[in-house]
């Protein structure tokens, strides 16, 4: 850490801006409360604003300092200016914002996570230590090239773990650890798997800057597309082979096994039985949410390489240039048009025809392979059957009558070209229902596909005389006016 480094970060990161902020202790317990207690990774514009309408609301009641402004204020300060706590995103398949947190405040999360533990007084002292030992032992026996020495680091494993075996065969006693102990594990793993979880945010967020370098430079110079798509290959390849990438891609190929998925959720539904962790809800919480939630973090990233990979294709595309030349030209032609005909508009219909082209999908665009549900095996051997109810069946299929679509439809006609509209009920008492309600529901398939008038807000009665055997029945139906239909 240099002095100059610092002044600049200081100055300059959205991280610091936020721990800086007026109101910062009400807005990092908000983005926390929305985004890290509830799990989620996006959260919808209606469903944020109507949350941070309700936290100001809670607010202004017990806290005199509290933010008061409008919460579509907050919400588009926090994505814009020098803040950039929240990325507001529009996806391809919903009609509104997406928002999400961005890196630097995954940042400010962490930190304070990290902190509000140490000043609470719970440290995990001896669980970290070991920790460091372990990956430090793991790495000097890694790194090496010598088959001596992991050979060696494999019979001291096997050694020390024969010794426990032969322990607990013999004297069938064991030594668990002590609730201290696995408090503080525990919390190692929760503030490992918090950290991992802000970290995605740092490869989305490269492979998004790739992807926007190459749409520039693609829209806005005169480089040749050979330059440009040599410099966005050669800028992934390295993020790639970068540290943050390689060990990004090897944990795609970790999450997405479905025998790792298993395991952790095996080693989840374990944890969930110790006693020693029964106050730690938060925590077991988070947990219990780990391999969901990486699968959600791990899809949006890889949903950004796939955005790179399109921008590329594109920038391949030999009559890319000249489409978007053809584009701008008939967008050019149709304002002309629009401001021709703003006095005098056209009276029959407006639309445009135009030829799609075919559309090739590529592999590698396909999402990540998901389990396949598992459904209960059901042995249908052992089930009887009934012959006495299966001829009760058949009979009530025998007794449904078959919708005469013919006859119906030229009852509403006869009666529309006599009196010029009818109601539905009229058209019932003039013609009562053979079929009963099933004549009743093919009058009102009729109007429905004819594009007669259907009023939902009105509702009329009608007395259905009685079956054999029955009584009579009143149903409702909604106010249908069948009117003479114009030529087409």
């Amino acid at each position: 850490m240099n002095l100059g480094l610092l002044l600049t970060y200081f100055q300059t990161s959205p991280t610091i801006a936020l721990l800086r902020a007026q109101h910062a202790p009400y807005v990092i317990s908000f983005l926390h409360e929305q985004f890290k207690r509830s799990g989620s990774v996006v959260v919808p514009h209606s469903e944020l604003h109507a949350s941070c309408a309700a936290w100001l609301d809670d607010l202004q009641e017990s806290h005199a300092n509290a933010p008061r402004d409008r919460p579509d204020h907050y919400l588009t300060a926090w994505c814009a200016g020098d803040s950039r706590w929240l990325v507001r995103r529009f996806a391809a398949d919903q009609d509104e914002p997406m928002y999400e947190l961005s890196p630097y405040a995954e940042q400010a999360l962490s930190f304070l996570d990290e902190a509000l533990e140490q000043s609470l007084g719970f440290v995990a002292t001896e669980s970290r230590l070991q920790l460091v030992i372990d990956t430090l032992q793991d790495l000097v026996v890694g790194a090496s090239a010598d088959p001596a020495v992991h050979l060696a680091r494999l019979r001291d494993e096997k050694e020390r773990i024969e010794q426990q075996i032969a322990l607990i065969q013999e004297a069938g006693v064991v030594s668990p650890y002590h609730p201290t102990r696995i408090r503080e594990r525990f919390a190692t793993a929760v503030s490992l798997l918090r950290q991992l979880q802000g970290d995605f945010r740092s490869v989305e967020e490269r492979f998004r800057q790739i992807a926007h370098e190459v749409q520039r430079r693609q829209s806005g110079s005169q480089e040749s597309r050979g330059e440009i798509l040599g410099d966005a290959l050669d800028a992934e390849d390295t993020l790639k082979r970068e540290d943050q990438g390689v060990s990004f891609f090897e944990f795609l190929r970790f999450i997405h096994s479905p025998a790792q998925q298993e395991r952790v959720r095996d080693i989840i539904r374990q944890l969930a039985q110790i006693e020693g962790l029964a106050e730690q809800s938060d925590g077991l919480e988070a947990v219990g949410r780990m391999v969901p939630s990486l699968l959600v973090e791990a899809e949006k990233v890889t949903q950004t390489t796939r955005r790179l990979s399109t921008t590329l294709r594109r920038l391949l595309d030999v009559q890319s240039f000249r489409e978007r030349r053809r584009i701008a030209e008939l967008l050019q032609e149709i304002r002309s048009l629009m401001a021709e005909s703003a006095e005098n508009p056209p009276r029959g219909p407006i639309g445009l025809e135009f030829d799609n082209t075919i559309n090739i999908e590529c592999p590698l665009a396909r999402s990540f392979w998901s389990e396949p549900t598992q459904f209960e095996d059901v042995n249908l051997l052992e089930q009887a059957a009934d012959d006495s109810r299966r001829l009760e069946l058949f009979r009530e299929l025998a007794r449904l009558h078959r919708i005469d679509w013919r006859r119906l439809r030229s009852r509403v006609a006869e009666l529309v070209a006599e009196r010029g509209e009818v109601t539905l009920a009229a058209l019932l008492a003039a013609y009562p229902p053979e079929s009963g309600v099933i004549d009743i529901l093919g009058y009102l398939q009729i109007a429905a596909d004819d594009g007669h008038a259907i009023s939902h807000e009105a509702v009329e009665t009608f007395m259905l005389p009685a079956s054999q055997g029955g009584r009579p029945r009143c149903v409702s139906i909604p106010l249908v006016t069948f009117v003479t239909k114009g030529p087409s």
